[in-house]
Formats: C-alpha cells, sequence, structure tokens
C-alpha cells in the first residue's frame, strides 16, 4: 500500500518536472506559467491526501457519525511479530432521516479491549438476525496523527503501544471507543402523507 501511493506521488512529481521543463522552455505569457504550475501543484497535493479513500483498503479516516454495521473483524494483536492488531468495521453512513446514503465501506480502527466487546456483542445481534446501527458521539472530535507526531512517537519509544504504528503511508486515528455506541437500527423518517 505505501509503495502504490510512493509511487503514484512520485508520477505526479515527474509529470510536475516535465511541465516545469516545457513551461521554462516555451514562450508563452508568465501569467499562463504560473497558472499551470500553481495548478500542477494543488492537484499533486489533492490526489496525494485523497489517494487513501481510493486504495480499495479499509478506510483510515474518521467512521461516519451514524452509520448501519453490516459486519466486523477483529485481529488480535500478535506480540510475537510485534503487530498492534486491529478491529475492522464494515459500514454504510447513515443521513439525517436514517437512510442509507453511500455504499458500504470498510474502516480501521486500532486495537482496543473495549471496542471489542462492543463490536463483539453487535455481531451476536446481527447473527440473530438485528439490524444494528452505530453513532459516534460527535460532540467529542476525533483527530488524526499527523507524520511528524507518529515519527516522535516511534523515537520516544523503542516499542510502539497498542495506540501507536510504525507502518509508513498510514493514518491512525485518535479513536476513544467510549465514543462508540452500537444499538437497534432506528426507523427512517417518512414524509407526512398528503390529507
Amino acid at each position: 500500500m505505501t509503495f502504490t501511493i510512493l509511487t503514484f506521488a512520485g508520477a505526479y512529481a515527474l509529470l510536475a518536472a516535465l511541465l516545469a521543463f516545457i513551461l521554462l522552455s516555451a514562450r508563452l505569457h508568465p501569467v499562463i506559467k504560473l497558472v499551470a504550475a500553481a495548478a500542477t501543484a494543488v492537484l499533486m497535493t489533492l490526489t496525494y491526501i485523497d489517494i487513501g479513500e481510493l486504495r480499495g483498503l479499509p478506510s483510515d479516516s474518521p467512521l461516519p457519525n451514524a452509520f448501519k454495521l453490516h459486519w466486523a473483524r477483529v485481529v488480535e494483536p500478535n506480540q510475537l511479530h510485534n503487530e498492534p492488531g486491529h478491529v475492522f468495521l464494515w459500514v454504510e453512513a447513515l443521513d439525517q432521516d436514517n437512510y442509507p446514503s453511500g455504499v458500504p465501506r470498510a474502516y480501521q480502527l486500532p486495537y482496543d479491549p473495549e471496542l471489542v466487546k462492543k463490536v463483539e456483542v453487535a455481531m451476536g445481534k446481527i447473527t440473530a438476525g438485528e439490524s444494528i446501527a452505530g453513532k459516534v458521539d460527535a460532540d467529542v472530535p476525533q483527530q488524526d496523527d499527523t507524520a511528524e507526531e507518529l515519527a516522535l512517537q516511534v523515537q520516544a519509544q523503542s516499542r510502539p503501544t497498542q495506540d501507536q504504528s510504525t507502518q509508513a503511508g498510514e493514518r491512525y486515528l485518535k479513536f476513544d471507543p467510549a465514543n462508540l455506541a452500537f444499538g437497534e437500527m432506528p426507523a427512517p423518517v417518512t414524509p407526512d402523507k398528503p390529507q
């Protein structure tokens, strides 16, 4: 995954270098050259930021505030291989009227025993035939670790804890399992019938 992201970023950098060469050797108005160079730089940045959503792997972005839980998988930590463990959720975002809005998406959360207990209870209910919804407390902001913060954390400790990772190219969410609650799927809000 990291290799793909870096290859994609390198391809854009090569394209930018080619554009710079053409713009420097061409006899165009300086404003046109400046606009072309700025547009390329902006598109490179936006593509690099959004490539994580397109890579076909579980998203490490924040969960939607309200969602339908389709399925989950818990990967236990493996101390022998120094793997921290993960919780994968396959969810579909719900809009304000409790209708699914979009397509189901896989999300990756760091392993936490409290989260695992909640997921296991929810999975038991799904297996029994119930529809389960999840809700993230929107009052508590969830923040992503920046690359610099992750690097400092890795340097500060020789062994990463469950909240940290040493894998480059992945963001890991600071997620508090207390903010997540599973419950029965709420009924969709339907408009009143005309009389």
